[in-house]
This record gives structure tokens, C-alpha cells and sequence, in this order.
């Protein structure tokens, strides 16, 4: 036994980390060399020590801290028998660095007494390891909200406030300038500043071309980190308290600087961090820009609907009132005498009327459709030939199509189709709707002389025709529609040499 008892103490002497065996009321039997340079490393004494032979559960008791009265807990619970095995981790931190231990105790049985095992594991390395994970998430979390509420923002002057907050607040650069450029000033204008940066530099100046690091940078879109300012040649202030700085492009909006009054204060992962938030800033400002453009062109659009809208009352009411009046004075005229004057006075207003309804239909309904519902084309199609003025011209339906669309604008866009195939085909000009080879779409096509391949692109243009009596407008008006719809249309030659509109990307009823 005692061979084996001095082999034990051998053992425990040679343990790399503090081991003590304890007695089942607490009293330590013994403690390995280890535990005993660790206190005289870390000037323990008198029950500090936890030496031989006295309780350690009366120095766990005695002091005043959380993790000694859960080590005291489990360390009773071991020796009671109630469990057998305790674990712990807990800080014991000296005055020059951060420590963590692992404090394990294993019960065991001899001879009827009731022992227990218990070392302590330094886990410094582990637990700052997982302390730094635990500090990088939370970053990552608070800089994950601070995307999240700069993207909300609606100005750019919010923008520059709640930047130079999260850089300072999140990322704990406390010196920091936001300026934003102006065009018509052609300078860096001072957005915002950090509460330090404010105390620490009376006002941020305004930079303008070519006189200072900031500007360099704006002109350039290069980050610029500068160890120590001391030794820049033309600094805007030779006498600035700040020594070293790291300045990042907004792109065209701008720059920001970040500073601070020791030299070399930035390494890469501050510059590496600063430009991914930057990069973020950079793309909610061209978010504010692009939005700002969209109200800019909502506002003209605002403004050229209520211009179509007067030109559609005087189109309306000061055009169509005198022309119904001539019309009727012309039917009168018509009774009393027979003329070709009298009838090309009639084809003429004719071709009036036809303009104006053209008119009014690009001025009040433009490019927008209403309810689309499914439409079943070859029935639309033979609605639409019996509203038009066929003569002798022919209609061929192969299509069983049904489609997703405006009803009332889809008509519009046959009737005109029909209507320009017998003002350029003839009287007795025949007309195709069918289906095309790709299932994209269908096809309106005639057999009459075509349309020229370089006149083909202007045709659908307001005004143009090469009709006599034509108002130039239908097949704007066709492809208004058809664009509206989200559909594309285009012109080619027909399978009989004729004029072919081929409409596709159309949404198709199964």
C-alpha cells in the first residue's frame, strides 16, 4: 500500500495542471506540486492557498463571489455521493491578464470513505477564443440592425447622422467626418460629425478641388490610410490634432474620415471594416438618388397627364363642337346640291373625326391598361371585324388562343391592325390572325404590298402614314397597348409578301 500510495503522489507531482485529493467532509489529503506553485505564482496565502489539511470548503465558502458558492455546491454534491462527477468554469483573472479555469471533481469510493479528485484546467486560450466569437457576433448582429435602419432612411442628411453614430457606437471609431458632395458648389460640404470629432476640431471645413487629402480621395475613389499625418506634404491643416486617418470615397456623393490622435492607430481590419460599412452607405445613397429621380419623373408625369388632360378637353369640346356643326351644315348642303367639292369637303371631315378619336384615345388612356381577365381571341377577333369597315376584305381566324388582358384595349389593338391592313392592302385585301410557330404569341397579317424594311421601324411613330387619308397614329396607339400589357410587337413580311405583326412574351390561359 504505501508503494502504491508514493506512486499516487509521484503521479499527481507530474500532473501538468493543479490536482488535490479531497476527504469527504472537504479536508484536502493532498495537493500536487502544481497547486502549490500556483499560489506562490500568484502570492496566495493563508486560506487563499487552499493548502493540506484544510477545508476547501470552508475557502470556497469564505469568499464572496458566485462561482465560489456554485463550486462549493457541487463540490458537496460529489462528496455526498449525490452526483459523481462536477464541472465549473470560472474567471480568475490576475493584474496583467485575463484567465479562465476548468474546475472538475470526480467522486470515488475506497475502503467504505467517500474521496474526490479535483483539478483545474487553465482554458484561457478556449474561452478567449469563444469570448472574441461571442464579441465578433455581436458586432455582426448590431452592425446587421444598423444596415437594417439605414436602409429605412429617406434622406441623406439621415444618412450621414446615422453613419458617423454606428462607426462610432458599433465599430468604436470615436473621430469621424461625413461630407457630401455638391455639384452645383463643386465642393465636399460638411454633413455630420462625431461628438469627439466635434470637441476635438471647431468645424469641419469645406474642401473644394485639389486642396486636400479629402478631395484626392473623392477625385480618385481610393481609400487613403495615413499612419502619420506629420508626414503628408499639403494637409489642409498642418496644425490638425488628429495624426492618423483612414479616408474612404462614397463613390460620387462624397467621403468620410475617420481619425485619431496617436499615429498608427488603424490596421487592416479597421480599414477592411470601414470600407464594407462605406460600401453599404454608398449604396443606400444611390438608393436616395435613383428614388429621388423616380419622384422627378413621377412629378412630369404628373405634370404631362395634366397637360394631355387640357389638350383632351380642348380636343374634345373647343374641336369636336365646331366640327359637328360643320358636319351638320355640310348634310344640309348635300340635300341642296351635288358636288365633289361637297364630297372631299366630307372625306375631309371624316378624316377629322377619325383624328380626333385617335387623339383623344393616346391623350386619355396613354400606356396604361385596366383589369386584365381572360379573353378568348378568335371570339374578340370576330367582334372587332363587325365594328370596322371591312368592304370586301376577308378574314382567315386560325388561333384558339385565350389570353390574359384588357379586353377593351386588346380591341383597340385589332380594330387598328385591321383598319391599317385595308388602308395600305385595299378593299379587298385578306387579313390572318393565327398562332405563331414558337406558341409566343400570335400574328395580324395581310396580303397586300408589305411594308418597306427600312420604313419599318418608324411606322409605329406618332403621325406617320403613308395613307392619304391615314392619321398617323393607329399604330401608335397599337403599340402603346401592347406595351402596356408587358407584350412586345414588331413588323415583318407577311407569308404572302403582305405586312405581319407578330405580338409576343404574352400570358397565356391554359
Amino acid at each position: 500500500m504505501e508503494t502504491s500510495g508514493d506512486l499516487l503522489i509521484e503521479a499527481l507531482d507530474v500532473f501538468p495542471t493543479e490536482a488535490a485529493l479531497l476527504a469527504s467532509d472537504g479536508t484536502i489529503l493532498y495537493t500536487n506540486q502544481r497547486w502549490h506553485e500556483f499560489g506562490r505564482e500568484n502570492g496566495l496565502v493563508g486560506t487563499e492557498a487552499a493548502t493540506l489539511d484544510e477545508n476547501y470548503l470552508t475557502v470556497t465558502g469564505a469568499a464572496d463571489d458566485e462561482y465560489a458558492r456554485e463550486a462549493a455546491a457541487g463540490l458537496t454534491a460529489v462528496l455526498s455521493g449525490k452526483q459523481s462527477r462536477f464541472r465549473l468554469e470560472y474567471p480568475c483573472h490576475s493584474p496583467t491578464e485575463k484567465r479562465w479555469f476548468l474546475m472538475v471533481v470526480q467522486g470515488f469510493d475506497y475502503q467504505d470513505d467517500r474521496y474526490a479528485v479535483m483539478v483545474h484546467l487553465n482554458i484561457t486560450d478556449r474561452k478567449l477564443a469563444e469570448l472574441a466569437v461571442g464579441e465578433q457576433n455581436e458586432a455582426l448582429e448590431g452592425l446587421h440592425r444598423a444596415v437594417h435602419d439605414l436602409l429605412q432612411t429617406d434622406s441623406k442628411q439621415e444618412v450621414a447622422d446615422r453613419t458617423v453614430t454606428y462607426l462610432d457606437e458599433l465599430l468604436e471609431f470615436p473621430i469621424v467626418g461625413f461630407w457630401l458632395y455638391d455639384a452645383d458648389r463643386g465642393a465636399l460640404i460638411p454633413a455630420a460629425e462625431s461628438e469627439d470629432s466635434d470637441a476635438l476640431i471647431e468645424e469641419l471645413p469645406i474642401y473644394s478641388g485639389g486642396e486636400s487629402l479629402s478631395w484626392q480621395v473623392f477625385s480618385t475613389n481610393t481609400t487613403r490610410v495615413i499612419d502619420d499625418l506629420t508626414d503628408v506634404q499639403g494637409r489642409y491643416n498642418p496644425d490638425t490634432p488628429i495624426q492618423s486617418e483612414i479616408i474612404i470615397p462614397l463613390g460620387d456623393y462624397g467621403v468620410i474620415n475617420i481619425g485619431a490622435t496617436e499615429p498608427n492607430a488603424f490596421d487592416t481590419v479597421d480599414v477592411t471594416l470601414a470600407e464594407i460599412w462605406t460600401g453599404t452607405v454608398t449604396q443606400v445613397l444611390a438608393r436616395l438618388d435613383r428614388e429621388e429621380q423616380l419622384r422627378d419623373q413621377r412629378r412630369e408625369l404628373t405634370r404631362e397627364r395634366d397637360r394631355l388632360e387640357d389638350f383632351a378637353s380642348l380636343v374634345s369640346h373647343d374641336l369636336r363642337n365646331p366640327l359637328n356643326v360643320a358636319t351638320g351644315r355640310l348634310e344640309l348642303a348635300q340635300d341642296e346640291y351635288e358636288s365633289e367639292n361637297l364630297d372631299a369637303v366630307e372625306n375631309s371631315l371624316d378624316r377629322m373625326d377619325r383624328l380626333i378619336d385617335d387623339l383623344l384615345t393616346l391623350a386619355r388612356q396613354g400606356q396604361a391598361v385596366g383589369s386584365r381577365d381572360a379573353v378568348h381571341l378568335p371570339s374578340l377577333v370576330k367582334k372587332c371585324w363587325t365594328t370596322v369597315e371591312t368592304t370586301h376584305a376577308d378574314l382567315v381566324v386560325t388561333t384558339e388562343r385565350t389570353v390574359v388582358a384588357d379586353e377593351g384595349r386588346l380591341q383597340q389593338v385589332f380594330e387598328n391592325l385591321f383598319r391599317n391592313a385595308i388602308e395600305h392592302g385595299g378593299e379587298d385585301v385578306t387579313i390572318t390572325v393565327g398562332d405563331l410557330s414558337d406558341d409566343r404569341g400570335f400574328f395580324v397579317e395581310d396580303d397586300g404590298n408589305g411594308i418597306p424594311e427600312a420604313k419599318r421601324e418608324d411606322i409605329f411613330a406618332a403621325g406617320y402614314s403613308t395613307a392619304a387619308d391615314g392619321t398617323g397614329f393607329g399604330l401608335s396607339i397599337v403599340q402603346d397597348i401592347v406595351e402596356a400589357h408587358g407584350w412586345e410587337i414588331q413588323v415583318t413580311e407577311g407569308n404572302e409578301g403582305g405586312a405581319r405583326f407578330e405580338i409576343t412574351d404574352i400570358e397565356t390561359v391554359a
